[in-house]
């Protein structure tokens, strides 16, 4: 099975356009205003002019607020109860806490196209550069009926391992592909995550 990309937190057009040319999958843009990486609404036009392959998500925290009807491919929120329309995709996020088994996890997600793994913060929602568990990730994956996205301090230096590991359908950078800034991408740290997983 090839392993897909999502980079999330795009704030710049410029990133997103060279995450295009490189192969992403998916792009991700954080509508969480508490993000560091929060994309605006003054940003959705050029979102809207991106071709429209590779997907285009909406990534939200826990707190649902509404989204551009047409706009994206699919909606991302983090432990949601119920999905607010329109999107007809849902990507749920879980972040597993100490202690908690993958049956808890699991039975807490709610209809979804994908789930979407990554680190517990109680100071953010995601992009935190913090490990998800892999042995956890990977009875996940072995369990769940829908395609497992992982994220959680995933670079170029350690994404092969991770895919072996746990052998996720997807794999979710932010951080990781950065120069140091939230939002801003660096060129080189994204084209060798996407080589790495392409040559996994």
């Amino acid at each position: 099975m090839v392993t897909r990309v999502k980079i999330c937190g795009i704030t710049r057009p410029q990133d997103a356009e060279l995450a295009i040319e490189l192969g992403a999958d998916a792009l991700g843009f954080n509508h969480e205003r508490t993000s560091k990486r929060y994309i605006g609404d003054g940003e959705l036009k050029w979102i809207a002019a991106l071709p429209p392959i590779p997907l285009k998500i909406a990534v939200f925290g826990i707190v649902d607020r509404p989204i551009v009807r047409g706009l994206f491919d699919a909606i991302q929120g983090v432990e949601w109860k119920v999905y607010p329309e329109p999107a007809s995709k849902r990507i749920h996020v879980v972040r597993p806490r100490d202690g908690q088994k993958p049956e808890d996890v699991m039975n807490g997600v709610v209809p979804a196209s994908a789930i979407l793994i990554d680190a517990y913060s109680s100071s953010a929602y995601g992009g935190t550069g913090k490990r998800v568990d892999l042995s956890f990730a990977a009875e996940v994956v072995a369990r769940s009926h829908v395609p497992i996205i992982l994220a959680g301090g995933l670079n170029p230096d350690n994404v092969v391992d991770v895919i072996l590991i746990a052998k996720p359908f997807c794999v979710d950078v932010s951080s990781g592909v950065e120069d140091g800034k939230p939002g801003i991408k660096d060129a080189i740290k994204m084209r060798d995550f996407i080589q790495a997983v392409r040559g996994c």
